[in-house]
Parts: structure tokens; C-alpha cells; sequence
């Protein structure tokens, strides 16, 4: 009985820690591959893009994941006549609910979506529901993309995904990162090589100051990455973003300062106007100095001789 209550805390120990990577993650913009949007405390959208374009005189090749992987999605060459979500009895063993016939379902289901998405994009759902007590995704827009791909039923498009982030969640370290990265890989046809891929047109079109705290944001989630995601195959491209993110960071940071210096100056030039105008019957105050100099005589003055150490302490 101990040993249960202790791993139940521990696992909602380990839940909440995930919803503290929502909160802070879910306000993050400025990727190239998908967009965010927090929804609430334990949901947080991700609307990926579904097709790699080629950029202006770059090769499509230099973007596109060609190592294979054990991190990649369970729906890939390994496992294409499987399906890419959970099945019924798989969901109500882990539910606990198989006598009520009830499984994993989302808060509220995909037909009721009211997140607009372009054509181009698919909207996923990343939650952490108490009641599941463990991270879940599930599909929100366009199924027939994934469903048609692994000959699932269209019965299923509420079903949670299967991906290896949250089959891994009760073995091994999971962060929100490695969902994100899992689902671009799934999503994105061909798969970037960097899921993490940072748009810095983004961030160099902001007003300054809200360029200053988007770059520090995002600097913040890109050393999570590198830190606590080990060595992917994305390591690198993260690392290379990480350096332009920071260098455009520190620079607005000084070019802000800068804009800032000469109004600091110019209320520091104004403050000592604004003292010298004192209200009526106001006494004005003295150095401390002054008031020094301005006492009344003690025993022993005699003007024009200076006192010493002798006749002031006796010694």
C-alpha cells in the first residue's frame, strides 16, 4: 500500500512538472514547421505544417531527415500495416475504465474543434489530463492524412496517437519537446532534419521590446532541448540555431538599452528641477553639513579656534 501511494506521487509529481512545460512553452513563437497555442492549463495545440517547401537557392536535401531513427513515429516503414492510434482495449486497459466501455477520449472531440487551421496545417491536441494522469495527443483537423496512411477506421480520428514520447512516458524521461519533435517528424512530408527549426524573419519583424523577451524565450526552450534531449540527430541544427537566436538577442537587448539611455537621462536631468519646487511653508532641508555647522555652540567655543582631538574626546 506505501509503495502504490509513494509511485502515485511520484507520477503526478512527474504530471505536473509536464504541465509546468506547457505553460512555459505554449506562449513560444517562431518556428518554422508549427505554431502553438495554449489552451488552458492541461491542453496546448500545435498546428503542424504538412508539406516541406524548398526555400530560394537552398536544396530541399539540406532540410530533410535522411538517418533512420528509433525516435521517429511508430507509423513509418517499420510499421505500416499497424495503426497509428491506440486501439479500444488498449485504451480502456489503461484508462481503468473497460467495464464502462470507456477509453481515452480528448476533453471535448475533434467535430467540436473550433481553432481555425489552413489546408496546409494539422492541428494536433497535446494534453495532460489528471484524470489520465499521463500526456496524450490526439488528431484535430485533416485525419485522412494520417488515418488513410495507416488504414485506420474513420471511427477512431478521437483516439489518442501512438507515439513512442508517450508509450515511454512510465519508462523513461519524457518532455514536451520530444512530443513536439515526434509529431513534426509524423506530420511533415519529408521530415526536417531539425523539427526545431527557428524562423528568425519572425523575430527580426518585431517591435524591439518584444523581440527582446521572444528571443530570451526562445534561447530558454532551445538549451532545454540540447540539455535534456540527449543526442539526437537534430542535436546539431539545434545548436547552430541556438547561437543566431542568442547573438540576435543580445543585440536587440543592446540597441533596446540604447533607445532607452537618453530618457533615463533625461529624468535624471529633470528630478533636480522637480526638488527645488517645494510647496509653500515647506522648510527646505540641509545638508548634513550644514545642519552641522548651524548648532548651537557647545561649552568651550570660542570662535576663530579650531577644537582638536585633545579638548573634544580628553585625550
Amino acid at each position: 500500500m506505501a509503495a502504490a501511494t509513494e509511485r502515485e506521487k511520484a507520477e503526478k509529481k512527474r504530471l505536473q512538472a509536464f504541465l509546468g512545460e506547457i505553460l512555459r512553452v505554449g506562449a513560444i513563437k517562431g518556428f518554422q514547421y508549427f505554431t502553438l497555442y495554449l489552451r488552458g492549463r492541461e491542453e496546448l495545440l500545435c498546428s503542424i505544417i504538412n508539406e516541406l517547401k524548398p526555400e530560394a537557392g537552398v536544396p530541399l536535401s539540406t532540410h530533410i531527415c535522411t538517418e533512420k531513427s528509433s525516435d521517429l513515429p511508430l507509423n513509418k516503414s517499420e510499421k505500416q500495416g499497424s495503426s497509428l492510434m491506440l486501439s479500444i482495449g488498449t485504451q480502456q486497459r489503461l484508462s481503468g475504465l473497460a467495464h464502462m466501455n470507456i477509453g481515452l477520449p480528448p476533453a471535448s472531440p475533434s467535430d467540436k474543434e473550433i481553432t481555425p487551421v489552413s489546408s496546409d496545417q494539422t492541428l494536433f491536441l497535446i494534453a495532460g489530463y489528471a484524470r489520465y494522469n499521463c500526456p496524450y495527443v490526439w488528431i484535430r483537423s485533416h485525419h485522412h492524412r494520417l488515418v488513410n496512411l495507416t488504414h485506420a477506421s474513420s471511427a477512431d480520428k478521437d483516439n489518442p496517437l501512438k507515439l513512442n514520447a508517450t508509450n515511454n512516458w512510465g519508462r523513461e524521461e519524457v518532455h514536451l519537446w520530444d512530443i513536439l519533435a515526434e509529431l513534426v517528424h509524423l506530420c511533415t512530408v519529408p521530415a526536417p532534419r531539425n523539427p526545431f527549426a527557428v524562423d528568425l524573419v519572425y523575430f527580426q519583424q518585431l517591435p524591439l521590446a518584444d523581440q527582446v523577451t521572444s528571443t530570451g524565450a526562445m534561447v530558454w526552450l532551445l538549451q532545454q532541448v540540447l540539455k535534456r534531449s540527449g543526442n539526437k540527430e537534430y542535436t546539431g541544427k539545434v545548436f547552430e540555431d541556438l547561437h543566431d537566436v542568442t547573438k540576435l538577442h543580445f543585440h536587440s537587448l543592446q540597441q533596446w538599452a540604447r533607445e532607452k539611455m537618453p530618457q533615463q537621462q533625461q529624468q535624471q536631468q529633470r528630478a533636480p528641477g522637480q526638488q527645488q519646487q517645494r510647496a509653500p511653508g515647506q522648510q527646505q532641508q540641509r545638508a548634513p553639513g550644514q545642519q552641522q555647522q548651524q548648532r548651537a555652540p557647545g561649552p568651550g567655543y570660542r570662535p576663530g579656534v579650531q577644537r582638536g582631538p585633545t579638548a573634544v574626546y580628553g585625550y
